[in-house]
């Protein structure tokens, strides 16, 4: 592992399936993100304590090539996630410079970022699947306690960008936050900008889970 690469990268997740898209696929989960969801699937990438790995590049692509079969023969390939993997886009993007043109490359993001963390990554992104939260700026705050005017305007030049065939965009049900009038407000704001994906967060006992 390379001393001089802040990678943050948080988990390797092999052999996952048909769960960001079709194939088998590897998700690479960075550490670190702005949003503070109140039902976060992994509260652990805001934690210092908790564990990174540094690797250059290139050492993240020889790890990765060993399901290059699995990749290929399927449809897959890398999903970056996290946290907020944009985030570390000056990192992705050397890394997506040396994955094979047969691997899929997918990307999992709030979206709340600068344009500049974007812009540099559309060249090599096959996938972007977005989850807005609510395309409310008053719900999305007071969910994630930060300012979500950012999201739909990087929508709109993402959609212009790679067309609304590349973009996944995810719209969830959250308990004590939205209701159905909410989510079919947002469903009709993002409708033309990608395909949309309704789901609930089923919260039980502190917990929540995906369904």
């Amino acid at each position: 592992m390379s001393e001089y690469y802040n990678s943050k990268i948080m988990s390797i997740n092999r052999l996952r399936v048909n769960t960001e898209g079709e194939g088998i696929t590897t998700l690479v989960a960075f550490w670190g993100c702005k949003l503070k969801c109140k039902y976060c699937i992994n509260p652990q990438c805001s934690e210092e304590e908790t564990y990174r790995v540094s690797a250059s590049p290139r050492e993240l692509i020889q790890f990765l090539s060993i399901d290059d079969i699995y990749f290929v023969s399927t449809g897959g390939g890398v999903v970056f996630g996290g946290g907020e993997p944009l985030l570390q886009d000056e990192y992705i993007l050397e890394v997506c410079k040396l994955i094979p043109e047969k691997w899929q490359i997918r990307i999992e993001t709030s979206l709340n970022v600068s344009w500049e963390n974007i812009e540099k990554l559309i060249p090599y992104i096959d996938k972007w699947i977005v989850d807005i939260k609510d395309g409310n700026p008053a719900i999305y705050k007071k969910y994630t306690r930060i300012d979500g005017k950012k999201v739909y305007k990087n929508m709109l030049m993402l959609n212009e960008a790679v067309g609304k065939e590349k973009i996944e965009i995810r719209i969830p049900r959250i308990p004590e936050f939205n209701n159905e009038e909410d989510v079919a407000k947002s469903v009709e704001q993002y409708k033309d900008l990608g395909e949309i994906e309704v789901f609930d967060y089923i919260v039980n006992k502190g917990e929540w889970q995906i369904e």
